[in-house]
């Protein structure tokens, strides 16, 4: 034995390795053996799901068990009562998402779940049922909703056509095909959901079964077939979930909500197996009508479809807790048919409150966009600029998009704004955007204040950039003004204005100009701006500009006025016309500011007709005024109204400005001429092709610049040009005003030349047109006291 000990030893040494290895090669046969099962059911899976009747196959067959199985129920001595019935929610929940190729799988599973509980026959029958029923409300489904049969169980826009065929026709054909077919003794009573002795109760409850279980659970069933189908849509549905909230629900709300609702569910659904213990009255299901309302209102259509078809399943797989005994029937009745309304109620009102919140919500985003040129309007920069504490704003002036739009229509400002924002977002980071303001500009905000570098790169982007219209390259010039802002950003609309001037600056520097860059001239010009519009407008609508008079003296002895307009600051300080006409004609106050003269000239001309019967006076009017096709018909009701004869009235128009309006304002000029008043050529000399706008204009006198005569003594070339402009009147048989009459050499050279009316401070200084009024003759008898 001790020599057999020490050999026993070595040869379990010997063998120990052996078996080893055997071990750990079953175990990794065994591995393998396994991984190629599962292999093996994945590509099974694979190549049945290829197929168009493969995955509805495979779904119906173990999905439709599963209803059954979930299918709240109670056995009673005549028959089975469903107090919801899942297999048709889940039939019509498989078409939901496979349209007719669910049809086969779904018969294939109906026949294999009533096969395994009666004969041949009757299984044949049940599934022929159960496909007829479907098809029946299928097909209507599908011709009513036509193409958007697919669409989501969210949209509303379908609830008429799915509340009728896929929640009221499918109980009333169920229920009326098991009534004919037990009535034709073709299926065995205890089979039927109308078995037994026809209790009509036991009948309505059963219809109330597939009633709750079509409308409030195809909903969940839908969305678990689409999660199979494809599980990225489970990040979807949570997604829309969270957006069919409303905006102000805050997670501690959510979470108190869903304690509530829990809390009074386990209260129901609690039975204790004492009978002497107190039981929840049936009646108190109705607390469960304003939770519900509030989620409703709340938390959207989705999460509560989701949440009420998971409620009504506990508490009916509960019933025992809150149902009494006594009087079953009619007590399952009552409460089938109150969770039937309050399912109703539930769903409607949270369908009726999400769409209007996701109707505001549209709203409100289309509120933020201009709906022409597709980008974010001022509303939206400012609502940005809430968001972000600091930002930088960067203005873009387009010189000539105007010029551009009535050559080549209105398309090419929007195309060209369109793709000159889709330029720029390339070079944009996150959260920052491009904004559309009316008109010819676009903004720019960027995070963060210091944008020199930033605006400096988009410089660079605007200069490549080119819109090919028609074949040909565009490329206006573009001014770029910025500045540094912090939230919340107050007086939005002052800042854009004095961005804007600053872009206006850029078009002549070729640089971006920056506010805080010691722009105080330009912020100093804009509040002068601003406050002479206050001004002008303030003096148009209480008459409080000031009328001057200076007087235009004939060589022949006859003389008439001009009429020179000057206003009043707050202190009583004159301002001259040549500072706030410049406002006038850029905010579009010109025609109202000459038809104000006009008329108050020609009150002034009737008021005091006896005393100056002849008087005749001289009104000057802006090209804009004559480009108004109403200007004619104006100048006549106001001579008629007024009592003034035509010929009383001068019009003075400046040459210098009428490059571009010349073709409105040759006929505004011919009327008037045929009208009976005079016109006058003003600052003749000065203009644009002078001699050959004297041939296109019609007109009876003829003003030479005062820079003429200033310097005509000493200055032969001023003295040759009037004496030229002279000759030229003479031939056209028109009457010459010098302007800037300063001496009597003056007066007796351009005498001598042949001008006829002399208007100057040597002539005549401008006063009160009140001051003209002659003075009345006093009284002998005060004339001698």
């Amino acid at each position: 034995m001790s020599q057999l000990a020490p050999r026993m030893v070595l040869w379990w040494d010997r063998i120990l390795p052996f078996l080893r290895f055997k071990t750990l090669e079953r175990r990794s046969e065994s591995r393998l053996s396994g991984y190629s099962v599962l292999m093996g059911i994945l590509k099974f899976w694979n190549n049945l799901r290829d197929r168009w009747w493969g995955q509805p196959i495979v779904l119906s067959l173990l999905l439709v068990p599963l209803a059954g199985w979930l299918s709240p129920r109670l056995m009673l001595p005549d028959g089975k009562v469903y107090l919801v019935y899942l297999p048709l929610v889940v039939c019509f929940s498989l078409l939901m998402v496979y349209d007719w190729r669910a049809m086969p799988g779904i018969a294939l599973a109906i026949l294999i779940r009533y096969s395994n509980r009666t004969g041949n026959e009757v299984d044949v029958i049940m599934t022929l049922l159960y496909v007829g029923c479907l098809s029946i409300c299928w097909w209507g489904y599908r011709c009513q909703s036509q193409r958007h049969w697919c669409v989501g169980l969210t949209e509303l826009k379908l609830g008429k056509h799915r509340l009728i065929w896929l929640v009221l026709m499918p109980p009333v054909l169920f229920i009326f095909g098991l009534q004919l077919v037990i009535g034709l003794d073709l299926l065995p009573d205890e089979l039927g959901m109308l078995s037994g002795s026809g209790n009509h109760l036991h009948a309505l409850i059963n219809f109330q079964a597939i009633l709750i279980g079509c409308l409030s659970s195809m909903q969940l069933f839908y969305f678990a077939l689409r999660i199979i189908k494809n599980p990225k849509f489970a990040r979807v549905l949570w997604g829309r979930i969270s957006r069919e909230m409303a905006p102000s629900v805050k997670k501690s709300e959510l979470q108190l909500w869903l304690v509530v609702l829990v809390a009074l569910v386990g209260v129901l659904a609690y039975h204790s197996a004492d009978t002497n213990a107190m039981q929840v009255p049936d009646y108190s299901l109705t607390l469960l009508l304003p939770v519900m309302l509030y989620s409703a209102m709340r938390f959207g259509y989705l999460f509560n479809c989701i949440i009420w078809a998971a409620t009504l399943l506990v508490l009916f797989f509960n019933y025992p807790g809150y149902v009494q005994w006594d009087s079953l029937l009619h007590n399952l009745t009552m409460i089938s048919s109150m969770m039937l309304a309050f399912t109703l109620s539930i769903l409607l009102t949270s369908a009726v409150h999400t769409r209007q919140r996701m109707d505001h919500a549209k709203a409100q985003n289309a509120s933020l966009k201009d709906p022409v040129i597709g980008l974010p309007n001022l509303r939206a920069l400012k609502r940005d600029l809430a968001k972000v504490p600091r930002s930088t704003l960067c203005f873009l002036r387009i010189s000539e998009l105007d010029l551009l739009s009535r050559n080549y229509g209105m398309q090419l400002r929007i195309r060209f704004k369109q793709k000159l924002a889709g330029s720029l977002r390339t070079v944009l980071e996150e959260g920052e955007d491009v904004y559309h303001l009316p008109g010819y500009d676009l903004v720019l905000r960027l995070n963060g204040s210091d944008g020199e570098a930033r605006v400096a790169k988009i410089q660079s982007t605007l200069e490549k950039f080119r819109l090919v219209w028609n074949g040909l390259p565009i490329h206006p010039p573009l001014g770029i003004s910025y500045c540094g802002v912090y939230s919340e950003v107050e007086h939005l609309h002052l800042l854009l204005g004095e961005l804007s001037s600053l872009a206006e600056m850029s078009l002549t520097s070729g640089r971006p100009e920056n506010v805080q860059n010691d722009h105080h001239v330009v912020q100093d010009e804009i509040k002068r701006k601003v406050a002479l519009l206050h001004w002008v407008q303030r003096s148009l609508d209480n008459d409080g500009f000031m009328l001057m008079a200076q007087p235009i003296v004939g060589v022949r002895g006859d003389s008439y006025h001009e009429i020179l307009l000057r206003m009043l600051d707050d202190e009583g300080n004159v301002i001259p016309p040549n500072e706030f006409l410049p406002v006038v004609h850029e905010f579009g106050l010109a025609y109202q500011l000459d038809m104000w003269v006009l008329r108050q000239t020609l009150q002034f001309m009737q008021l005091h007709r006896e005393g100056m019967p002849s008087a005749r006076f001289a009104v000057n009017l802006s090209p804009s005024s004559l480009c108004r096709p109403s200007l004619c018909q104006d100048v006549r009701d106001a001579l008629r109204q007024y009592q003034i004869e035509p010929y009383q009235l001068v019009l003075e128009v400046t040459e210098s400005h009428l490059v571009q309006d010349v073709k409105y304002a040759k006929n505004s000029l011919k009327e008037l001429r045929q009208l009976g008043c005079r016109i006058a050529l003003d600052d003749f000399g000065t203009g644009y092709a002078t001699y050959d706008r004297l041939k296109e204009l019609h007109v009876d006198i003829l003003k030479i610049d005062g820079s003429f005569v200033q310097d005509m003594l000493t200055s032969k070339v001023d003295y040759q040009i009037i004496a030229s402009i002279c000759k030229v009147a003479l031939m056209r048989r028109l009457s010459i005003v010098a302007e800037y009459v300063e001496s009597a050499e003056q007066r007796d050279a351009l005498k001598s030349l042949g001008v006829d009316y002399m208007q100057g401070y040597f002539i005549g200084k401008p006063q009160l047109l009140a001051s003209l009024v002659p003075m009345e003759p006093l009284p002998e008898d005060e004339e001698s006291d």
